[in-house]
């Protein structure tokens, strides 16, 4: 079992960046991708790798993923806004994580089986979003 206790650094040193392509599908009716770097993994099937993009629709923000094979494009987290901590992706791999808890409680730690996107804004918090075999989930890593 992994594990880690995850900063802004750590998630960024095992980042694997790549620009975005001209050759991506359309995103869904009012979303533009932002001018930041994506991540590709296999977050939703392994041999299959999607990319992850930071999107804006009007004055929402989010995390879109753009599925290998079929190129279908779901909202899978939105936010506000992102000016003062602007949000930064990288990769986490398959493991064990530790989330924060914030009922003051012990949480247990959370398997994730695929690899995952790594959610930070600026230095105000990280969540890893993964896969969980039916829809994306958010884990809290960092406060």
């Amino acid at each position: 079992m992994h594990k880690f206790r995850f900063s802004l650094c750590a998630l960024l040193a095992t980042a694997s960046v790549h620009a975005a392509t001209s050759g991506s599908p359309p995103l869904p009716h009012g979303w533009q991708a932002l001018a930041a770097p994506t991540v590709s993994g296999n977050f939703q099937r392994e041999g299959q790798r999607d990319v992850a993009v930071l999107a804006k629709n009007g004055a929402t923000y989010g995390l879109l993923v753009i599925a290998a094979g079929n190129g279908s494009v779901s909202v899978v987290k939105t936010f506000g806004d992102i000016q003062a901590n602007p949000p930064q992706l990288s990769l986490a791999r398959p493991g064990s994580y530790q989330p924060v808890c914030h009922h003051g409680g012990a949480c247990a730690p959370v398997e994730i089986h695929t690899d995952a996107i790594g959610l930070c804004f600026g230095e105000a918090s990280c969540q890893i979003v993964y896969f969980n075999g039916k829809a994306f989930s958010a884990l809290a890593i960092t406060d």
